[in-house]
């Protein structure tokens, strides 16, 4: 990853955090325009022809589309025609792939693998870091899930209190402070209010 795209990925991380939830954490990055490095040269060479500008437009245009989100809860990878979602929890690795044209400069793919499928996110100049940003993130995530489900496991069926409010209440019917018909009334109150109780 060369110092700008350092410094841009440092910036736009700390102004979407400044301007959102503390929690909710974003990285972005953008490929490196090498990656159509190819595409910009035949461009070039075919300028004279006007399909020179043209393809540089149109390549141009792509890699201002592509773009490398990742959130506390998932990876985003935007192009020009669609965004590719994967949830955090849902990756069950990541890899680092230099192949190509690209791999000349540095560049290579990360490869997430999830649910049996790979999405690959191309581009990247040093890769190797992202992926391990990923990593951390997707097993953090899942750390995260399992504390939640160990949370809800451990909390009372009866909301805080209603044990004791419907102890109270069964005392007053049957010292007689209370009629049956306030009873039933009451006693239906919280039935409706813990329908899993």
């Amino acid at each position: 990853m060369t110092e700008n795209d350092q410094l841009s990925m440092k910036q736009k991380t700390e102004n979407a955090t400044a301007a959102s939830d503390p929690d909710d954490q974003r990285y972005e990055l953008r490929p490196d325009w090498r990656i159509f490095l190819p595409q910009y040269v035949a461009g070039v060479l075919l300028a004279p022809l006007l399909l020179g500008i043209w393809i540089i437009y149109v390549y141009r245009r792509r890699w201002f589309a592509m773009r490398l989100v990742v959130t506390n809860s998932r990876v985003e990878h935007h192009t020009e025609t669609r965004t590719a979602n994967v949830m955090l929890h849902e990756i069950t690795s990541c890899e680092v792939r230099f192949s190509g044209f690209p791999a000349r400069f540095g560049l290579g793919s990360i490869l997430l693998r999830h649910d049996g499928e790979t999405l690959e996110l191309p581009g990247i100049s040093d890769p190797e870091p992202v992926a391990v940003l990923i990593e951390r993130a997707a097993e953090s995530e899942r750390d995260r899930m399992r504390l939640r489900a160990s949370i809800e496991k451990t909390r009372p069926a009866h909301p805080t209190g209603t044990l004791e409010r419907k102890n109270e209440l069964v005392g007053l019917w049957q010292q007689g402070l209370i009629s049956e018909e306030d009873y039933q009334r009451e006693l239906k109150k919280f039935e409706d209010a813990d329908p899993g109780g």
